[in-house]
């Protein structure tokens, strides 16, 4: 009986400290998301620059190959050397985009009346006393600069799911090129 009173009363404690707000905890998942979307976009910037190098290489050993053939004067290049050639470039394209300095723009954004302010991009367009002022606004509420890191980390969310994007669809053309390339060699053997 003694037991059960314990753990009722330990667990009741522990209900409690559960509806407490939690500063320490809130910086917590502040700055475990920060470094998870810092992360996030390291990411594609890196598969990007694979990407990139991958699909440079093959275009270049394919355009080398047919110039180094010297018994043959002419450029002439079959048809999956081109769908190959083509895939590497669309994808590069992609991949090149992915890796564009992201800006927070959109319906949703301009609807949000967020300015930005955490963003370099955004607070570079401010004078130092306009920035000041913002982030003072910022400052003297403990409860807006909350806020401003929802917002910033919202948005900061909706770049990187559209540079991931990118960077599948770079993937996905690079695929496409190299199966169909594979099927027409295979094909006309």
């Amino acid at each position: 009986m003694e037991d059960d009173a314990k753990n009722d009363n330990s667990f009741n404690l522990s209900q409690e400290k559960l509806k407490k707000y939690d500063s320490r905890g809130v910086q917590t998942l502040f700055r475990t998301l920060s470094r998870n979307h810092y992360n996030l976009l390291k990411m594609v910037d890196n598969k990007a620059r694979i990407i990139l190098t991958v699909n440079s290489i093959i275009t270049s050993l394919l355009f080398g190959v047919h110039y180094i053939d010297t018994s043959n004067r002419t450029l002439t290049i079959n048809a999956g050397t081109k769908i190959l050639v083509i895939g590497s470039m669309l994808s590069m394209v992609f991949a090149l985009f992915s890796m564009l300095p992201h800006r927070y723009f959109g319906r949703s954004f301009k609807k949000s009346g967020y300015k930005g302010t955490l963003y370099a991009d955004n607070f570079s367009k401010q004078t130092l006393t306009e920035f000041k002022q913002e982030f003072e606004r910022i400052m003297n509420s403990g409860n807006s600069i909350y806020n401003e890191l929802i917002n910033d980390l919202y948005f900061l969310g909706i770049v990187i799911s559209k540079k991931q994007k990118l960077l599948l669809y770079s993937v996905f053309v690079f695929l496409i090129a190299l199966i169909t390339t594979i099927i027409y060699t295979l094909s006309s053997l």
